[in-house]
């Protein structure tokens, strides 16, 4: 609804509320002299026709000149030729105003994302005399400190510059750096052990010459990370027994000089993972929005402000709890309480080298958190199905979980395991009830319960393992 008076003003449309329309209830003595209702949207070119109609009629009337027309006249006359007479314009400007509405819905779902640019002229910087702004000694340019390697003549001296710097084969901390994390991440310690720090305070390469040739395979290979860790973990140092001898351990306690293979427990994140995976219920989708799976209730709430959209945690529900932990949703003031118990870093600020804790809180989440027991519910239900006798059983959980045979004592004892289990359950239905309803799945309905909880702790037993929890 556009309303106009005379002093030709004009008010933008509005939403019309769901009750009787009353005009002019309390108006002064001189009422309203025009009022016109449209049963659709009026634009604001409409409007603006509207509030100079009657100028427009004046002028339309009149025997002037248009170099002797006012500024304002000549504009409302162009407005009102394109809105009323060109009919071109008017099509045109009704394909834009479907545009903008396309962009704008476009935008309402769109994160906002902050990227810089560079200005268009060089950046200035001063030293200043014992910091004062006010007191500039000399004038600087943007260059490297003299300790590192020179840029290369032509390169700019700004972000690209410094890409290109970065990347150089002259540059020899680049690569270096990065296949120190990459065999890291595969032997649990880098040949440089402080991969976070590579100056005078960092420690110094335990073999520097394979330092070297890695890092020079690493930038001839094209900068291929894939080709970098197959190179390792298919090499003879990484295939090595981590069977530990007295002798070994004496010379190398630490594995520095890589005489065994290498021995560490699994990240948080990896170790979920094989949960889920082992059990077949992990969800492999890759893309995504981040999720929310188990944790307990009402964490959030004491480390949250009054209007925080975290204050409060709301699970997700179906497969999005069965998801990589890669997308679960992070709250670094409260990060998810299963990662962060096997050493997983809150992110608030970068950790390169995680530390790796050894604390009993680690075997209560293996043994009692809902994300295990759920996963080994499932590997229960399937052993159950696909084997009717007890060994035949714990054969094929034993390759699932551990990648390889059991042995006739692993085999011999788990199956006794769980013969107690199953007399246990037997006793205690209404614990057999409760351990196969832990998680958001539901148990199979066809199996017993006193079957399924026994074998559910013999997974459960498998997946607390040192051969699961460790590499």
């Amino acid at each position: 609804m556009a309303l106009r008076n005379d002093s030709e003003a004009y008010l933008d449309a509005t939403d019309l509320a769901d009750a009787p329309l009353k005009l002019c209830t309390n108006c002064p003595t001189a009422g309203l002299s025009d009022l016109r209702i449209f049963r659709r949207w009026v634009s604001d070119a409409e409007a603006r026709l509207l509030a100079r109609e009657h100028a427009l009629k004046r002028l339309l009337a009149a025997t002037i000149a248009y170099s002797e027309l006012t500024p304002d006249d000549r504009e409302s006359l162009t407005r009102f030729h394109n809105q009323v007479i060109d009919p071109d314009y008017r099509s045109r400007s009704a394909e834009l105003a479907a545009t903008q509405k396309r962009r704008d819905y476009i935008y309402a779902r769109s994160t906002t994302t902050l990227v810089m640019k560079e200005l268009p002229s060089e950046p200035r910087a001063w030293v200043l005399e014992r910091g004062e702004y006010a007191k500039r000694v000399k004038e600087v340019a943007a260059d490297m400190p003299a300790v590192l390697p020179r840029m290369p003549a032509g390169v700019p001296r700004n972000r690209l510059g410094l890409a290109r710097w970065l990347m150089h084969p002259d540059h020899p901390l680049t690569a270096r750096v990065m296949v120190n994390r990459l065999w890291q991440s595969v032997f649990g310690i880098g040949l440089v052990r402080t991969a976070e720090d590579f100056e005078v305070m960092g420690e110094r390469p335990s073999h520097p010459e394979l330092l070297d040739w890695l890092a020079v395979e690493f930038f001839e290979s094209g900068w291929d990370i894939r080709h970098m860790l197959k190179l390792m973990v298919t090499s003879a140092t990484y295939q090595q027994s981590s069977v530990i001898t007295k002798e070994k351990l004496g010379k190398d306690p630490d594995n520095r000089f890589l005489a065994r293979g290498p021995r560490t427990r699994l990240d948080a994140e990896a170790l979920r993972d094989s949960a889920l995976a082992v059990s077949g219920l992990l969800v492999r989708t890759i893309g995504g929005p981040s999720v929310k799976p188990y944790q307990p209730a009402g964490i959030w709430r004491d480390v949250a402000f009054g209007g925080s959209n975290t204050r409060e945690f709301h699970r997700d529900e179906g497969a999005a709890l069965y998801r990589r932990s890669l997308y679960t949703f992070w709250k670094r003031t409260a990060p998810p309480t299963s990662l962060a118990a096997f050493d997983a870093p809150t992110r608030e600020q970068c950790t390169v080298r995680r530390e790796r804790t050894n604390t009993p809180l680690q075997a209560l989440v293996l043994m009692n958190d809902p994300q295990f027991v759920e996963s080994a519910r499932h590997l229960a239900q399937t052993a159950i199905k696909r084997c009717e006798e007890d060994r035949q059983r714990v054969a094929w959980m034993h390759q699932r979980v551990f990648s390889a045979e059991g042995t006739e004592i692993d085999v011999t004892e788990l199956t006794s395991t769980a013969h107690r289990f199953r007399a246990v359950f037997e006793q205690h239905p209404e614990s057999a009830h409760a351990l196969i309803h832990t998680g958001d799945s539901q148990p199979d309905e066809e199996l017993a319960a006193e079957e399924l909880a026994a074998w559910t702790m013999v997974a459960n037993t498998m997946m607390n393992c040192d051969k699961f929890v460790s590499k």
